[in-house]
């Protein structure tokens, strides 16, 4: 068997998407896939290290037109555009499927690229390939954000019962797809490589009488967009209620020192350059708490609401304490708080910021308790073995992975 998988972002990009793909297909033959993305303008094997040895297909931008915003014409402008553009790629993966003797095509979605999902779909009815949406955010709800109303999300029911399965990384999107368009979803968790970090017997240096006294890091690794901003703020008004001088905010993370400024984050905080996959379990390990963020009113509540950081099983690997802050009625704050392996806030008062700040950094047994179910829960749902092995039994790659 032979898939193509088509995704706006692929390994080595720094996205926790990119990392997801590479995670998953690392151990693969690279004769049972090729990649496709309009993303990279790659073509043929992998572009740069830490990429994938895949075949690689550059996707190129489609068609669109620039003009008829007059007269209230950019109504229907938008809807030829999407039309044509969806058209147009589709003719591009089906191309690249034939010439590839792929049997399916797996479709991820996610950073509002909107037209790879029925662009997919079309292709694999054209060339008869199995279709398998990886749902890594709500299609319907980036159709909307994008352009701004909902019309074409009505594609997504269409799509999603004519798959052959459907797969989403948390529970509550798997929910999520059940509950609006009667299709039950395969979970698969975001993976991370266990074997990376040292498991639940790792020192904790605080304990240890080792922390340096006159600096506390608390770290955050990723992308900071506008999901998280609200978080980080309140998290810094946390931090100045708490007084401690010692705190410091490090992130790892690709925006610009000046761009987190001008939202308000500022004050004790080091903007690092974001760094590699391989360098993630030194970074998250050196932390004396890792912040897992998403904002409490933001312009989305219904991404942030299902939404899965790919950073949630590194962080749960880690050994560190784990402080969340997202809305009580997401899966990130319900999963850190029924499996108690992380210490959740979902309020935007500073106060039990800084209180739970305190906590983690002063208490020695909460730590342990916390580094204990931190590990299981990795174990349990976020080792990338594990991840590899449902990823190939959901499209039917069992015969061509490796063995646990």
């Amino acid at each position: 068997m032979k898939f193509a998988l088509v995704s706006n972002v692929l390994p080595p990009g720094d996205s926790s998407h990119a990392a997801v793909i590479y995670r998953l297909l690392r151990d693969l033959d690279p004769r049972h896939y090729c990649l496709l993305s309009s993303g990279s303008a790659a073509n043929g094997r992998s572009p740069a290290p830490g990429g994938l040895a895949g075949m690689h297909y550059a996707l190129p931008p489609t068609p669109r037109l620039t003009r008829g915003y007059r007269f209230g014409l950019g109504w229907w402008r938008e809807r030829l555009n999407f039309g044509v553009g969806v058209a147009a790629r589709a003719r591009r993966i089906a191309r690249i499927l034939r010439l590839e003797g792929c049997d399916a095509v797996v479709v991820c979605t996610g950073g509002y690229e909107i037209l790879d999902l029925p662009a997919a779909f079309l292709a694999s009815r054209l060339t008869g390939a199995r279709f398998y949406p990886y749902l890594l955010d709500q299609y319907g709800q980036m159709v909307a954000t994008v352009t701004g109303e909902h019309l074409f999300a009505r594609l997504e029911p269409l799509v999603l019962r004519r798959a052959a399965a459907v797969i989403a990384p948390n529970e509550f999107l798997r929910d999520e797809v059940r509950r609006r368009h009667q299709v039950e979803a395969v979970v698969i968790h975001n993976p991370c490589d266990l074997a990376e970090y040292d498991g639940p017997a790792r020192a904790d240096a605080a304990d240890l009488g080792l922390a340096r006294a006159d600096s506390r890091r608390i770290v955050y690794t990723g992308a900071v967009g506008p999901l998280q901003y609200e978080a980080f703020r309140n998290l810094l008004a946390g931090m100045a209620a708490l007084g401690r001088r010692d705190l410091t905010l490090h992130l790892y993370t690709a925006q610009s020192p000046a761009r987190l400024e001008s939202e308000g984050i500022r004050g004790p905080v080091v903007v690092h350059s974001p760094q590699p996959l391989a360098a993630m379990p030194a970074v998250q390990q050196q932390a004396d708490v890792l912040f897992l963020p998403l904002g409490l009113q933001t312009y989305d509540p219904e991404i942030v609401r299902t939404a899965a950081p790919g950073k949630i099983g590194e962080y749960l690997a880690a050994g560190r304490p784990i402080l969340v802050h997202a809305p009580p009625d997401s899966f990130l704050a319900s999963y850190f708080r029924d499996h108690r392996c992380g210490v959740v806030i979902d309020s935007a008062d500073p106060a039990p910021l800084a209180t739970a700040l305190e906590s983690l950094l002063s208490d020695a047994a909460l730590r342990a308790q916390l580094r204990a179910r931190a590990w299981e829960r990795a174990r349990t749902d976020f080792d990338v073995g594990t991840a590899q092995r449902q990823f190939a039994r959901a499209i039917g790659l069992e015969s061509t992975t490796p063995s646990p």
